[in-house]
């Protein structure tokens, strides 16, 4: 399949804006999370990030031509691949419940629920999808629809002691669990979904820019007017993470916006040094966000939220640098290997 570079460029800058957040998460003390500034970084950690890259994910997989049946093992795959994350990321930590009697309950930070579990599930429920020979993209939409209209029920109905390793996967409002089916699955299922409609909605934009960009006013003056409210919805990290069909109205308002200024200056953009580093970064996404997570989240065993606000200014820089520089020479690496 041929690479497009507005995908890998949304997707580059979503992860750019992910670091931040898990910095400033682990890192940063109360006063500076609750600043200016970093409800900002976790405001653009928000719908510009998650939801653009789950979206691209499921939208890849609609224009893929693989059977069913190799897109639920490579769901098994990024799975697995997530179980050995949180270990590796949480291995300093580990070593700390084991030895140095840490009263935390290991399987908290094991099995917690974050970005590669969410991508393994979902793609297991694609590949599930793919298998129907007609209506996909209806199937896909309506799940979409259930799942975030449903949010709320079960967040209420699957929070119970039992089993609590295993419902935090599909729904309910636990500590561990970050990005939980219910609702985070709707947003590969929508990219699912318009990757079979992207030829008809293109030609009606094309033929349509006036009225389209009158629905992008509308949709802009909406997101303006329901901003306070979004908002604070995700700088609420526990309300981002199990938010409900009105905020993912809202947040995808936001993302239709932001895939839109992208796509007008796309063919400039992507030629621009800036341009070309966000293509690369899109890439070699999954190598970088593992990375990123080995790094901070082994750091964060020795500094958890003790950093003022100011350091910051030292943690992003030197991680992002190292994250990169070691990407670039494990995927360089990988490149001559496989000549």
């Amino acid at each position: 399949m041929q690479r497009l570079p507005l995908p890998d460029i949304l997707k580059g800058f979503a992860v750019f804006l992910i670091i931040p957040v898990h910095i400033l998460e682990l890192f940063i003390d109360y006063p500076g999370r609750e600043s200016i500034f970093g409800k900002i970084l976790l405001f653009l950690g928000g719908p510009f990030a998650v939801p653009v890259f789950m979206l691209i994910m499921g939208y890849f997989l609609g224009r893929s031509s693989k059977k069913s049946l190799q897109v639920f093992y490579r769901g098994i795959k990024i799975f697995v691949l997530g179980f050995f994350l949180n270990i590796g990321l949480n291995f300093h930590l580990l070593l700390k419940i084991k030895f140095a009697d840490w009263p935390y309950n290991p399987l908290e930070y094991i099995f917690g629920v974050d970005i590669f579990y969410l991508a393994g599930l979902s793609v297991i429920f694609i590949a599930i999808i793919k298998t129907f020979k007609n209506s996909q993209d209806i199937i896909a939409l309506a799940l979409a629809l259930l799942v975030l209209a449903f949010t709320g029920f079960m967040n209420n109905k699957l929070m119970v002691t039992e089993l609590n390793y295993i419902l935090p996967f599909i729904a309910g409002t636990y500590s561990w669990s970050y990005f939980p089916l219910f609702p985070w699955l709707a947003y590969p299922l929508l990219g699912f979904s318009f990757s079979f409609w992207e030829q008809e909605i293109l030609h009606f934009i094309k033929k349509n820019k006036v009225f389209f960009r009158i629905i992008l006013f509308v949709i802009a003056v909406s997101i303006v007017l329901f901003s306070s409210w979004g908002i604070t919805k995700t700088i609420t990290l526990q309300n981002y993470y199990h938010h409900t069909f009105l905020y993912a109205v809202w947040a995808t308002g936001i993302v239709i916006l932001w895939i839109s200024i992208f796509h007008f200056f796309e063919t400039k953009f992507s030629k621009s040094l800036v341009g070309y580093f966000l293509q690369w970064l899109g890439k070699n996404i999954t190598l970088f966000y593992i990375i990123q997570w080995l790094i901070i989240g082994n750091i964060a065993t020795s500094v958890y939220q003790t950093q003022s606000i100011e350091r910051f200014v030292f943690w992003f820089p030197g991680i992002f640098a190292v994250t990169v520089l070691l990407t670039w020479l494990i995927a360089k690496t990988n490149i001559k290997l496989a000549r």
